[in-house]
């Protein structure tokens, strides 16, 4: 089967959940996609669910310490706003206060100097409710974030992980600013629906049950009066739901598509400022700008619009108070703190709407996350998988037929053999399918027919980890880490010591130039290497291959980019390190094969011949045509290609 499309990414696709989706969804529907991808992050915080319980304990105690504010309230109202008929009777007041449960606190006549201090004594009350509410808010607010980010800390591990986990294909086709968002942004709102969302869940709603309590307490009638009102708050909110979850969705989706236009733009700076597109890329990053300001004026809007409409609604409640207190002649003082009570409903009902645009915004992160995690490589290790040990580097391609894209074969029936301890040059003109011989050794991917044997074992045997630690890779395309010089050629070998990678940059022709560096094998190479020459590259990416020491060395195009002198000096050194290695070349230089042991000739796919220079310049017409052309006014083949 060809490669082409990703599955994974295709399984992706159909997995993850998307603004458009939820807009179409009913609040049924919303609720049952929703059950499955939160009920999974939840399992996240069983590791910490201690944390988490004290964190529960705190929000509900800060949500009760509402309605206890209330009551500390009453109780000074009571105490430093006596009535007319108490005014005349100043001792009266301080004999008895009702509290929540009518009984009286009694106290002794004291004298008129001394009422300040009591006074004061009772106000202190309120100041020290609020911290205390302070003091537990602020300890429910630490103990979620502390879970929060510990969540976030493994979402993002595992995403990650789970990313990297994906073979080429997916790879090939996957948009890797989407990715980076995804692993960054996507995984932090995802590990709020543990947390946020179960704050607000239980912060809010004790907020309300608490100030009802001591409403109903206070009165009864006026309170029900009041609140027949509040169901209809829900109808605004209900009317601009799905307008929100429309506008909320596509907001992500632009949000990604930003974060592709901009990695786009600086991984491929060279070729920006080269066709000076500068300002072109400043456009196509300010269409998708303003397509996401759009959507989130549209759901802020909409949102926004529901705390008026709820507070105006429930101020009908208010009215209707108002007309009961009149009626009853209910003293200012407790209409006073009623209405306090009601008024301090609304901020918690407020911030309860809204928690639907972020319910809905941690659905997509959540399924999204969890379908990149989820998502099966294309080429993964079987169950009983074996590691690959004391490799001696013997190679078959038993009948290879592999595809890109479907219907045009990149290989066809390969069948060769490379023999360990021997140097094999694969020559051809470009597209003949050199490098893919290399990638699908490297098991990058899986062959459509046939079978590749390492040592005689199916490599689709192998763990691919076994498989790849037998290997050492040089390929044209240089890469090399935001990091030192060091730690670039360290990556071949992390457990190496400092003598062992001076040694091989030393083998690689690259000891040189880097000492002359700023800080020498300390100095901080540029994104890619860019503070390097393309020939300085190479070698930091040779003396990693020959630090990893591996039984079987690829060299795709690896003296590509240095002049004669320098491919002179490298081909000593591959030539020493070679020995005793199994070595699969690939070079446009016919100087850099023509000591190989043997060359593979291969044209559209095919292996047309396999032998020695001389013997191929006898027999082979494909290789007599390469040599001719390339040889053509060169006095000596050291300066001539044969792979274009």
């Amino acid at each position: 089967m060809a490669v082409g499309k990703s599955k994974a990414l295709e399984e992706v696709k159909q997995n993850k959940i998307t603004g458009k989706d939820i807009a179409k969804m009913s609040t049924k529907e919303f609720v049952e996609n929703a059950k499955g991808p939160y009920l999974r992050i939840l399992g996240y915080l069983k590791p910490h669910k201690t944390r988490f319980a004290m964190g529960v304990v705190f929000g509900i105690l800060s949500g009760m310490f509402n309605g206890i504010l209330l009551l500390g309230i009453r109780t000074v109202f009571t105490v430093v706003l006596p009535t007319a008929d108490e005014v005349s009777k100043p001792i009266k007041p301080f004999h008895g206060m009702p509290f929540w449960h009518d009984f009286e606190i009694q106290r002794p006549d004291v004298p008129q100097d001394q009422q300040i201090w009591f006074v004061i004594a009772i106000c202190m009350c309120v100041p020290l409710l609020i911290l205390a509410r302070g003091l537990l808010t602020y300890l429910h607010q630490y103990c979620m974030l502390w879970v929060g980010n510990r969540v976030l800390y493994r979402l993002r591990d595992e995403c990650f992980s789970g990313l990297l986990r994906q073979s080429q294909t997916f790879f090939n086709s996957a948009k890797q600013g989407e990715l980076m968002q995804t692993v960054f942004n996507q995984t932090r709102m995802a590990a709020s629906a543990g947390t946020d969302l179960a704050s607000a869940f239980i912060k809010h709603p004790v907020s309300i049950i608490s100030i009802m309590v001591v409403l109903l307490h206070m009165d009864p009638i006026y309170t029900l009066g009041a609140l027949v009102v509040f169901p209809l708050c829900i109808l605004p909110v209900l009317q601009i739901s799905r307008k929100v979850r429309k506008a909320g969705g596509r907001e992500e989706e632009e949000a990604g598509a930003i974060m592709v236009t901009m990695q786009e733009s600086f991984a491929g700076i060279r070729v920006v400022k080269a066709h000076a597109r500068e300002e072109y890329e400043r456009e196509r990053f300010n269409k998708g700008s303003r397509k996401m300001l759009e959507y989130i004026m549209r759901w802020s809007k909409a949102l926004e619009i529901v705390g008026p409409l709820v507070e105006t609604v429930a101020s009908l409640g208010i009215a209707v108070g108002l007309v009961y207190a009149w009626h009853e002649q209910v003293d200012a003082k407790k209409f006073l703190v009623l209405n306090m009570a009601l008024m301090s409903i609304y901020p918690h009902a407020k911030a309860l709407s809204r928690v639907q645009i972020q319910l809905q915004k941690c659905l997509m992160a959540t399924s999204k996350v969890f379908a990149y995690m989820d998502a099966d490589p294309e080429v993964a290790d079987k169950p009983d998988a074996i590691d690959l040990k004391d490799a001696r580097g013997e190679l078959e391609f038993d009948n290879i037929t592999f595809s890109y894209i479907e219907g045009i074969p990149a290989l066809q029936n390969v069948s060769l053999k490379i023999e360990d301890g021997k140097t094999y040059a694969l020559v051809g003109q470009s597209g003949a399918g050199k490098s893919t011989i290399m990638s699908l050794l490297m098991r990058f991917y899986d062959p459509d027919e046939g079978v590749i044997r390492f040592d005689g074992h199916d490599i689709r045997d192998l763990t691919q980890r076994s498989l790849r630690d037998q290997i050492g890779l040089v390929s044209q395309e240089t890469f090399l880490f935001h990091d030192t010089i060091y730690n670039n050629i360290r990556y071949g070998k992390l457990d190496a010591t400092k003598a062992e990678i001076e040694e091989a940059a030393k083998l690689a022709h690259a000891h040189e130039f880097i000492v002359e560096q700023s800080f020498g094998y300390d100095t901080m190479l540029g994104d890619k290497g860019c503070t390097l020459s393309g020939g300085q590259q190479q070698r930091i990416s040779i003396a990693r291959a020959i630090l990893r020491n591996a039984p079987v060395l690829l060299l795709d195009e690896a003296t590509s980019a240095l002049d004669s002198e320098s491919e002179k000096k490298i081909q000593e050194a591959l030539e020493m390190l070679a020995k005793g290695k199994t070595v699969v070349a690939i070079a446009h230089r016919l100087s850099t094969i023509l000591n190989s042991d043997k060359i593979v000739v291969m044209k559209h796919g095919r292996v047309l011949d396999v032998g020695p220079h001389a013997e191929l310049l006898e027999r082979c017409e494909e290789y007599q045509q390469l040599y001719q052309l390339q040889f053509h006014g060169h006095e000596t083949p050291e300066d001539a290609t044969v792979a274009v």
